[in-house]
Protein backbone atom coordinates (compact mmCIF):
# COMPACT_ATOMS: atom_id res chain seq x y z
CA UNK A 1 0.00 0.00 0.00
CA UNK A 2 1.27 3.43 -0.76
CA UNK A 3 1.70 5.11 2.34
CA UNK A 4 0.17 8.36 3.01
CA UNK A 5 2.03 10.52 5.83
CA UNK A 6 -0.33 11.48 8.59
CA UNK A 7 -3.53 9.33 7.48
CA UNK A 8 -3.64 7.24 10.68
CA UNK A 9 -7.02 6.15 10.02
CA UNK A 10 -6.27 5.06 6.45
CA UNK A 11 -3.31 3.32 7.06
CA UNK A 12 -5.12 1.51 9.68
CA UNK A 13 -8.10 0.36 7.79
CA UNK A 14 -6.17 -0.36 4.36
CA UNK A 15 -2.63 -1.67 5.47
CA UNK A 16 -2.52 -5.00 4.41
CA UNK A 17 -6.58 -5.32 5.49
CA UNK A 18 -5.56 -6.07 9.04
CA UNK A 19 -7.90 -4.14 10.44
CA UNK A 20 -11.27 -4.88 9.00
CA UNK A 21 -9.82 -8.53 8.17
CA UNK A 22 -9.32 -9.32 11.83
CA UNK A 23 -11.53 -6.97 14.01
CA UNK A 24 -10.54 -7.15 17.45
CA UNK A 25 -13.81 -8.00 19.79
CA UNK A 26 -14.44 -7.54 23.07
CA UNK A 27 -13.70 -4.10 23.62
CA UNK A 28 -15.62 -0.91 25.24
CA UNK A 29 -18.33 0.17 23.26
CA UNK A 30 -18.97 3.00 24.97
CA UNK A 31 -20.81 6.09 22.98
CA UNK A 32 -20.56 9.48 23.14
CA UNK A 33 -24.09 9.52 23.31
CA UNK A 34 -24.62 7.98 27.34
CA UNK A 35 -20.92 9.44 27.70
CA UNK A 36 -18.47 12.77 27.83
CA UNK A 37 -15.80 13.66 24.91
CA UNK A 38 -12.66 15.06 25.66
CA UNK A 39 -11.38 17.52 23.26
CA UNK A 40 -7.58 18.49 24.12
CA UNK A 41 -6.72 22.10 24.15
CA UNK A 42 -3.69 22.14 25.17
CA UNK A 43 -1.07 19.14 26.19
CA UNK A 44 -0.64 17.25 28.44
CA UNK A 45 -3.86 15.65 29.81
CA UNK A 46 -3.65 12.33 31.02
CA UNK A 47 -6.68 10.19 32.63
CA UNK A 48 -7.16 7.63 34.89
CA UNK A 49 -9.89 5.15 34.12
CA UNK A 50 -12.92 3.47 36.77
CA UNK A 51 -10.97 6.18 39.67
CA UNK A 52 -8.26 3.20 39.85
CA UNK A 53 -4.86 2.45 38.10
CA UNK A 54 -2.19 4.62 36.84
CA UNK A 55 -2.96 7.83 34.43
CA UNK A 56 -1.92 7.23 31.18
CA UNK A 57 -2.37 9.84 28.22
CA UNK A 58 -5.53 11.28 26.83
CA UNK A 59 -6.32 11.84 22.71
CA UNK A 60 -8.63 13.94 21.64
CA UNK A 61 -12.09 12.02 21.07
CA UNK A 62 -11.84 9.60 23.98
CA UNK A 63 -15.00 8.79 25.93
CA UNK A 64 -15.47 9.38 29.53
CA UNK A 65 -18.03 7.76 31.73
CA UNK A 66 -19.10 7.24 35.51
CA UNK A 67 -15.47 6.74 38.01
CA UNK A 68 -13.13 8.36 35.17
CA UNK A 69 -10.72 11.41 36.27
CA UNK A 70 -8.93 13.69 33.73
CA UNK A 71 -5.74 15.68 35.28
CA UNK A 72 -4.07 18.53 33.26
CA UNK A 73 -0.73 19.39 33.71
CA UNK A 74 0.28 23.27 34.20
CA UNK A 75 0.71 23.22 30.31
CA UNK A 76 -2.49 21.24 29.70
CA UNK A 77 -6.20 22.45 29.19
CA UNK A 78 -8.90 20.22 27.71
CA UNK A 79 -13.08 20.37 27.38
CA UNK A 80 -15.66 18.05 28.14
CA UNK A 81 -18.65 17.58 26.27
CA UNK A 82 -21.42 16.26 27.94
CA UNK A 83 -24.35 14.55 25.99
CA UNK A 84 -26.88 17.00 26.85
CA UNK A 85 -24.07 19.71 24.51
CA UNK A 86 -23.12 20.96 28.37
CA UNK A 87 -19.53 21.85 28.66
CA UNK A 88 -16.57 21.86 31.44
CA UNK A 89 -13.63 22.99 30.28
CA UNK A 90 -10.52 22.11 32.41
CA UNK A 91 -8.09 24.48 32.80
CA UNK A 92 -3.94 24.61 33.69
CA UNK A 93 -2.86 22.17 37.27
CA UNK A 94 -6.78 20.64 37.33
CA UNK A 95 -8.23 17.33 38.58
CA UNK A 96 -11.98 15.55 37.75
CA UNK A 97 -13.60 12.78 38.04
CA UNK A 98 -16.67 11.98 36.94
CA UNK A 99 -18.30 10.70 40.15
CA UNK A 100 -21.87 10.23 37.98
CA UNK A 101 -22.85 10.56 34.90
CA UNK A 102 -26.60 8.96 33.54
CA UNK A 103 -28.42 9.39 30.99
CA UNK A 104 -32.11 9.18 31.80
CA UNK A 105 -34.95 7.22 29.75
CA UNK A 106 -36.69 10.69 29.62
CA UNK A 107 -33.82 12.37 27.81
CA UNK A 108 -32.47 13.91 31.12
CA UNK A 109 -29.29 14.23 32.38
CA UNK A 110 -27.88 13.36 35.34
CA UNK A 111 -24.10 14.42 36.33
CA UNK A 112 -21.77 14.78 39.23
CA UNK A 113 -18.14 15.79 38.76
CA UNK A 114 -15.78 15.90 42.08
CA UNK A 115 -12.91 18.38 41.52
CA UNK A 116 -10.11 18.19 43.91
CA UNK A 117 -8.11 21.02 42.11
CA UNK A 118 -7.75 23.56 39.95
CA UNK A 119 -9.90 25.60 37.51
CA UNK A 120 -13.22 24.86 35.33
CA UNK A 121 -15.51 26.33 33.18
CA UNK A 122 -19.31 25.29 33.41
CA UNK A 123 -20.90 26.17 30.53
CA UNK A 124 -24.37 23.90 31.43
CA UNK A 125 -27.37 23.42 28.94
CA UNK A 126 -30.94 24.40 30.39
CA UNK A 127 -32.04 20.99 32.12
CA UNK A 128 -34.43 19.37 30.55
CA UNK A 129 -36.36 16.68 33.24
CA UNK A 130 -37.33 17.59 36.81
CA UNK A 131 -34.66 14.61 37.59
CA UNK A 132 -32.13 15.92 36.11
CA UNK A 133 -28.88 17.38 37.73
CA UNK A 134 -25.78 19.04 37.03
CA UNK A 135 -23.30 19.70 40.40
CA UNK A 136 -19.85 20.16 41.18
CA UNK A 137 -18.52 18.75 44.71
CA UNK A 138 -15.42 19.84 45.32
CA UNK A 139 -13.15 19.79 49.20
CA UNK A 140 -15.47 22.46 50.90
CA UNK A 141 -18.72 22.58 48.81
CA UNK A 142 -21.25 21.12 46.58
CA UNK A 143 -22.44 23.88 43.61
CA UNK A 144 -26.15 22.80 41.95
CA UNK A 145 -27.51 24.13 38.77
CA UNK A 146 -30.03 23.97 36.19
CA UNK A 147 -28.88 26.26 33.15
CA UNK A 148 -26.32 28.59 33.90
CA UNK A 149 -22.27 29.37 33.03
CA UNK A 150 -20.22 29.66 35.98
CA UNK A 151 -16.25 29.10 37.16
CA UNK A 152 -15.05 26.91 39.90
CA UNK A 153 -11.48 27.77 41.29
CA UNK A 154 -9.89 25.35 44.30
CA UNK A 155 -6.93 26.30 45.44
CA UNK A 156 -4.71 24.55 48.39
CA UNK A 157 -2.84 26.35 50.74
CA UNK A 158 1.01 25.93 52.04
CA UNK A 159 -0.42 24.57 55.05
CA UNK A 160 -2.88 21.87 53.29
CA UNK A 161 -5.86 23.87 53.68
CA UNK A 162 -8.84 24.13 50.84
CA UNK A 163 -10.34 27.24 49.56
CA UNK A 164 -13.14 27.35 46.92
CA UNK A 165 -14.28 30.23 44.77
CA UNK A 166 -17.42 30.47 42.56
CA UNK A 167 -18.12 32.86 40.03
CA UNK A 168 -21.42 33.13 37.94
CA UNK A 169 -21.48 34.83 34.94
CA UNK A 170 -24.95 33.25 33.77
CA UNK A 171 -27.97 32.03 35.82
CA UNK A 172 -28.15 31.11 38.94
CA UNK A 173 -25.54 28.81 41.20
CA UNK A 174 -26.57 27.07 44.46
CA UNK A 175 -23.95 26.75 47.21
CA UNK A 176 -24.07 24.25 49.68
CA UNK A 177 -21.36 24.18 52.22
CA UNK A 178 -19.65 20.75 53.75
CA UNK A 179 -20.19 22.74 56.96
CA UNK A 180 -23.84 24.15 56.37
CA UNK A 181 -25.99 26.67 54.67
CA UNK A 182 -26.18 27.51 51.56
CA UNK A 183 -25.42 30.57 49.02
CA UNK A 184 -27.28 31.63 45.76
CA UNK A 185 -24.84 32.86 43.63
CA UNK A 186 -26.61 35.00 40.70
CA UNK A 187 -24.47 36.71 37.99
CA UNK A 188 -22.15 38.73 38.28
CA UNK A 189 -21.57 37.47 41.99
CA UNK A 190 -19.37 35.24 43.27
CA UNK A 191 -18.50 33.59 47.07
CA UNK A 192 -15.23 31.84 48.42
CA UNK A 193 -15.55 29.11 51.34
CA UNK A 194 -12.73 27.45 53.08
CA UNK A 195 -12.36 24.27 54.71
CA UNK A 196 -14.45 23.57 57.47
CA UNK A 197 -15.98 27.02 56.82
CA UNK A 198 -20.43 27.49 56.29
CA UNK A 199 -21.72 29.57 53.46
CA UNK A 200 -22.35 33.02 54.05
CA UNK A 201 -25.60 34.41 54.11
CA UNK A 202 -24.90 36.14 50.50
CA UNK A 203 -22.32 36.66 47.27
CA UNK A 204 -20.00 39.53 46.78
CA UNK A 205 -19.86 41.10 43.60
CA UNK A 206 -17.07 40.03 41.34
CA UNK A 207 -15.10 42.78 40.52
CA UNK A 208 -15.07 44.27 37.29
CA UNK A 209 -12.39 44.39 35.51
CA UNK A 210 -11.05 44.04 31.56
CA UNK A 211 -13.14 42.08 29.15
CA UNK A 212 -13.33 41.66 25.22
CA UNK A 213 -17.25 42.11 24.09
CA UNK A 214 -17.56 40.51 20.10
CA UNK A 215 -20.93 41.87 18.13
CA UNK A 216 -21.76 40.37 14.96
CA UNK A 217 -23.75 41.94 12.24
CA UNK A 218 -27.24 40.65 11.76
CA UNK A 219 -26.90 37.09 10.01
CA UNK A 220 -23.22 36.09 11.12
CA UNK A 221 -22.60 33.77 12.36
CA UNK A 222 -18.71 33.73 14.38
CA UNK A 223 -16.75 31.77 16.73
CA UNK A 224 -13.97 32.67 18.31
CA UNK A 225 -11.16 31.02 19.56
CA UNK A 226 -8.77 32.15 22.39
CA UNK A 227 -4.64 31.87 22.88
CA UNK A 228 -5.48 28.74 24.88
CA UNK A 229 -7.22 27.14 22.14
CA UNK A 230 -10.90 27.31 23.90
CA UNK A 231 -13.89 28.41 21.71
CA UNK A 232 -16.76 30.54 21.99
CA UNK A 233 -19.16 32.86 20.14
CA UNK A 234 -22.83 32.37 18.11
CA UNK A 235 -21.79 29.77 15.51
CA UNK A 236 -22.08 25.97 17.33
CA UNK A 237 -23.49 27.77 20.41
CA UNK A 238 -20.18 27.21 21.94
CA UNK A 239 -19.05 28.30 25.46
CA UNK A 240 -15.59 26.73 25.95
CA UNK A 241 -13.55 30.31 27.17
CA UNK A 242 -13.78 30.80 30.65
CA UNK A 243 -15.85 33.57 31.74
CA UNK A 244 -17.36 33.43 28.03
CA UNK A 245 -21.18 34.10 27.86
CA UNK A 246 -23.24 34.32 24.14
CA UNK A 247 -26.44 36.30 24.12
CA UNK A 248 -27.76 36.27 20.61
CA UNK A 249 -24.95 37.84 18.32
CA UNK A 250 -23.09 39.02 21.68
CA UNK A 251 -19.96 37.16 23.16
CA UNK A 252 -18.25 38.54 26.13
CA UNK A 253 -15.62 37.06 27.62
CA UNK A 254 -14.85 38.08 31.23
CA UNK A 255 -10.52 38.29 32.43
CA UNK A 256 -9.85 37.46 28.92
CA UNK A 257 -6.02 36.44 28.49
CA UNK A 258 -3.51 38.39 26.37
CA UNK A 259 -2.65 37.26 23.12
CA UNK A 260 -3.83 36.27 19.56
CA UNK A 261 -7.88 35.01 19.03
CA UNK A 262 -8.61 33.55 15.67
CA UNK A 263 -12.05 34.67 14.54
CA UNK A 264 -14.34 32.21 12.20
CA UNK A 265 -17.14 34.19 10.44
CA UNK A 266 -19.62 32.26 8.47
CA UNK A 267 -22.99 33.45 6.97
CA UNK A 268 -26.11 30.98 5.55
CA UNK A 269 -27.26 33.56 3.34
CA UNK A 270 -25.36 36.32 1.34
CA UNK A 271 -24.08 39.18 3.52
CA UNK A 272 -23.02 42.35 1.64
CA UNK A 273 -20.88 44.03 3.92
CA UNK A 274 -21.06 42.02 6.94
CA UNK A 275 -19.23 43.45 10.33
CA UNK A 276 -17.65 41.94 13.53
CA UNK A 277 -17.40 44.65 16.27
CA UNK A 278 -14.70 44.03 19.15
CA UNK A 279 -14.79 46.03 22.08
CA UNK A 280 -11.74 45.87 24.81
CA UNK A 281 -13.72 47.23 28.47
CA UNK A 282 -12.59 47.65 31.76
CA UNK A 283 -15.50 47.65 33.65
CA UNK A 284 -18.35 49.66 31.51
CA UNK A 285 -15.57 52.21 29.76
CA UNK A 286 -14.78 51.14 26.14
CA UNK A 287 -10.53 51.80 25.56
CA UNK A 288 -9.74 49.89 21.80
CA UNK A 289 -11.87 48.48 19.66
CA UNK A 290 -11.78 46.93 15.70
CA UNK A 291 -14.53 46.60 12.78
CA UNK A 292 -14.02 43.39 10.64
CA UNK A 293 -15.92 44.25 7.68
CA UNK A 294 -16.77 41.58 5.00
CA UNK A 295 -18.97 40.61 2.26
CA UNK A 296 -19.79 36.96 2.68
CA UNK A 297 -21.29 34.45 -0.21
CA UNK A 298 -23.82 31.97 1.39
CA UNK A 299 -21.81 29.38 3.40
CA UNK A 300 -18.45 31.23 3.37
CA UNK A 301 -16.16 30.17 6.18
CA UNK A 302 -13.35 33.05 6.35
CA UNK A 303 -10.76 33.65 8.89
CA UNK A 304 -9.46 36.10 10.66
CA UNK A 305 -7.19 37.26 13.93
CA UNK A 306 -6.87 40.24 16.14
CA UNK A 307 -4.07 40.25 19.35
CA UNK A 308 -5.33 41.80 22.41
CA UNK A 309 -2.90 43.69 24.93
CA UNK A 310 -3.67 43.54 28.58
CA UNK A 311 -1.97 46.21 29.51
CA UNK A 312 -2.52 49.81 29.98
CA UNK A 313 -4.83 50.64 28.28
CA UNK A 314 -6.18 47.96 27.38
CA UNK A 315 -5.73 47.37 22.96
CA UNK A 316 -7.11 45.32 19.78
CA UNK A 317 -4.85 45.08 17.40
CA UNK A 318 -6.04 45.09 13.21
CA UNK A 319 -7.60 42.13 12.28
CA UNK A 320 -5.44 40.09 10.07
CA UNK A 321 -5.87 39.75 6.31
CA UNK A 322 -9.12 37.15 5.90
CA UNK A 323 -8.74 34.41 3.93
CA UNK A 324 -11.39 31.48 2.78
CA UNK A 325 -10.64 27.74 4.19
CA UNK A 326 -12.45 25.11 3.41
CA UNK A 327 -13.79 23.64 6.81
CA UNK A 328 -13.84 24.76 10.47
CA UNK A 329 -10.58 22.45 10.58
CA UNK A 330 -8.57 24.57 8.35
CA UNK A 331 -9.89 27.37 10.68
CA UNK A 332 -8.41 26.08 14.00
CA UNK A 333 -4.81 25.52 12.42
CA UNK A 334 -1.67 27.75 12.97
CA UNK A 335 1.20 28.57 10.67
CA UNK A 336 1.53 26.95 7.28
CA UNK A 337 -2.08 25.23 7.02
CA UNK A 338 -2.11 22.65 4.30
CA UNK A 339 -5.64 21.75 3.18
CA UNK A 340 -5.51 22.11 -0.61
CA UNK A 341 -5.26 19.28 -3.71
CA UNK A 342 -5.57 15.77 -2.70
CA UNK A 343 -4.38 14.08 0.28
CA UNK A 344 -1.08 12.80 -1.24
CA UNK A 345 -0.28 15.82 -2.29
CA UNK A 346 -1.14 17.64 0.65
CA UNK A 347 1.36 15.58 2.34
CA UNK A 348 4.03 15.86 -0.04
CA UNK A 349 3.96 19.72 0.28
CA UNK A 350 3.99 19.35 3.78
CA UNK A 351 6.82 17.42 3.56
CA UNK A 352 8.63 19.74 0.87
CA UNK A 353 7.86 22.46 3.09
CA UNK A 354 9.87 20.63 6.37
CA UNK A 355 12.45 20.47 4.85
CA UNK A 356 13.42 23.78 4.16
CA UNK A 357 11.85 25.30 7.01
CA UNK A 358 12.38 24.40 10.26
CA UNK A 359 10.27 24.80 13.78
CA UNK A 360 7.63 26.35 11.94
CA UNK A 361 3.97 26.10 12.79
CA UNK A 362 1.73 23.83 10.38
CA UNK A 363 -1.66 22.31 10.43
CA UNK A 364 -2.31 19.21 7.92
CA UNK A 365 -6.50 19.23 7.18
CA UNK A 366 -8.17 16.05 6.24
CA UNK A 367 -12.14 15.81 5.85
CA UNK A 368 -14.33 13.39 6.04
CA UNK A 369 -15.43 13.38 2.41
CA UNK A 370 -11.59 13.47 1.46
CA UNK A 371 -10.81 10.11 3.78
CA UNK A 372 -13.59 7.97 2.09
CA UNK A 373 -13.00 9.08 -1.42
CA UNK A 374 -9.18 8.52 -0.74
CA UNK A 375 -10.41 4.75 0.72
CA UNK A 376 -12.58 4.04 -2.15
CA UNK A 377 -9.50 4.97 -4.19
CA UNK A 378 -6.61 2.38 -2.41
CA UNK A 379 -9.10 -0.46 -2.14
CA UNK A 380 -10.23 -0.32 -6.36
CA UNK A 381 -6.21 -0.34 -6.63
CA UNK A 382 -5.70 -2.88 -4.24
CA UNK A 383 -8.60 -6.05 -5.25
CA UNK A 384 -7.10 -8.42 -3.00
CA UNK A 385 -7.99 -6.62 0.19
CA UNK A 386 -11.22 -8.43 1.39
CA UNK A 387 -12.44 -5.15 1.91
CA UNK A 388 -15.47 -3.38 0.82
CA UNK A 389 -18.11 -0.76 1.07
CA UNK A 390 -15.87 0.87 3.96
CA UNK A 391 -17.19 3.94 5.08
CA UNK A 392 -15.67 7.04 7.86
CA UNK A 393 -17.18 9.25 9.51
CA UNK A 394 -15.42 11.89 11.95
CA UNK A 395 -16.64 13.87 14.77
CA UNK A 396 -15.58 15.32 18.30
CA UNK A 397 -15.92 12.13 19.50
CA UNK A 398 -13.40 10.16 17.37
CA UNK A 399 -13.13 8.75 14.18
CA UNK A 400 -16.10 6.04 13.66
CA UNK A 401 -15.41 3.55 10.87
CA UNK A 402 -17.50 0.29 8.94
CA UNK A 403 -17.22 -1.73 6.14
CA UNK A 404 -18.01 -5.53 4.43
CA UNK A 405 -15.43 -8.13 5.29
CA UNK A 406 -14.74 -11.33 4.04
CA UNK A 407 -12.88 -14.16 6.28
CA UNK A 408 -12.18 -17.49 6.01
CA UNK A 409 -15.42 -18.25 8.75
CA UNK A 410 -17.45 -15.88 6.69
CA UNK A 411 -18.34 -12.60 5.86
CA UNK A 412 -19.15 -9.90 8.38
CA UNK A 413 -20.00 -6.36 8.69
CA UNK A 414 -17.79 -4.58 11.32
CA UNK A 415 -17.43 -1.30 12.92
CA UNK A 416 -14.93 0.40 15.24
CA UNK A 417 -14.01 3.97 17.14
CA UNK A 418 -11.21 5.19 17.73
CA UNK A 419 -9.43 8.62 19.49
CA UNK A 420 -6.65 10.83 17.77
CA UNK A 421 -3.88 12.22 19.94
CA UNK A 422 -0.41 13.06 20.56
CA UNK A 423 1.82 11.48 22.63
CA UNK A 424 5.53 13.11 23.42
CA UNK A 425 5.28 14.21 19.92
CA UNK A 426 4.09 11.57 17.99
CA UNK A 427 0.51 11.34 16.31
CA UNK A 428 -1.10 8.50 18.53
CA UNK A 429 -4.02 6.60 17.19
CA UNK A 430 -6.26 4.40 19.96
CA UNK A 431 -8.74 2.16 18.58
CA UNK A 432 -11.29 2.19 21.40
CA UNK A 433 -14.04 -0.23 20.25
CA UNK A 434 -14.03 -2.63 17.04
CA UNK A 435 -16.70 -5.41 16.41
CA UNK A 436 -17.41 -8.35 14.12
CA UNK A 437 -17.63 -11.94 14.34
CA UNK A 438 -15.96 -14.34 16.70
CA UNK A 439 -12.08 -14.18 16.40
CA UNK A 440 -9.46 -16.27 18.04
CA UNK A 441 -7.49 -14.87 20.74
CA UNK A 442 -4.44 -15.51 19.07
CA UNK A 443 -5.29 -13.54 15.66
CA UNK A 444 -6.53 -10.34 18.46
CA UNK A 445 -2.79 -10.45 19.24
CA UNK A 446 -1.82 -9.64 15.65
CA UNK A 447 -4.20 -7.42 15.16
CA UNK A 448 -3.27 -5.15 17.71
CA UNK A 449 0.52 -5.63 16.72
CA UNK A 450 -0.36 -4.83 13.03
CA UNK A 451 -2.17 -1.73 14.13
CA UNK A 452 0.44 -0.72 16.27
CA UNK A 453 3.17 -1.02 13.98
CA UNK A 454 1.40 0.64 10.98
CA UNK A 455 0.36 3.90 13.28
CA UNK A 456 3.99 3.86 14.48
CA UNK A 457 5.35 3.84 10.98
CA UNK A 458 3.66 6.89 9.89
CA UNK A 459 4.16 8.64 13.03
CA UNK A 460 8.00 8.55 12.38
CA UNK A 461 7.63 9.85 9.16
CA UNK A 462 6.08 12.69 9.71
CA UNK A 463 7.87 16.15 9.36
CA UNK A 464 7.32 17.79 12.13
CA UNK A 465 6.39 17.30 15.85
CA UNK A 466 2.69 17.03 16.83
CA UNK A 467 1.34 19.56 19.67
CA UNK A 468 -2.50 19.30 19.01
CA UNK A 469 -4.84 16.98 17.15
CA UNK A 470 -8.64 18.73 16.63
CA UNK A 471 -11.64 16.59 15.87
CA UNK A 472 -14.44 18.11 14.14
CA UNK A 473 -17.60 17.42 12.66
CA UNK A 474 -16.85 16.03 9.47
CA UNK A 475 -12.72 16.77 9.48
CA UNK A 476 -9.83 16.64 11.93
CA UNK A 477 -6.74 18.68 11.80
CA UNK A 478 -2.96 17.77 13.13
CA UNK A 479 -1.43 20.78 14.45
CA UNK A 480 2.48 21.13 15.14
CA UNK A 481 6.19 22.77 14.08
CA UNK A 482 8.27 21.26 11.61
CA UNK A 483 11.56 19.74 12.93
Amino acid sequence: MKKIALLVVLVVIVGGGAFLYYPRGGASSLSAAVAATLAILNTDITAQRGGTGDFGPALDGDVFASGDVVKSSQEGRAVLTFFDGSTLTVETGSMVKVTQLNHLDNGGIQLTIEQTLGRTWASVSKLKTPDSRFEIRTPTSTATVRGTAFETLVTRGADGGVTVTYKTDEGEVLVSANAGGQTSVTPNTQVTIGQNQPAPNAPSPIPPGPSLRLTGGNGLGFAVMSPSGASCGSAGNRSEIPGCVVNGNVATIRAPGAGRYVVLATAATPLGGATLRVDALRGTTVESTQTFTRTLAAGDLVRTAFTYGAGTPLTVGAFEPAELVTSVCGALGRGRVFSGGTLQERSDLLSTFGSTNHNADVAFVATQAELNAEIARQLAANPNVPVKDVSVTVDPAGVHFSGQVTTPVGGFTTSGDASLGQVNGRLTVRIRSLSAGPVPAALLDQVRSQIETNTGNVADSMPFVVKQVALRSGCFVVIGATR
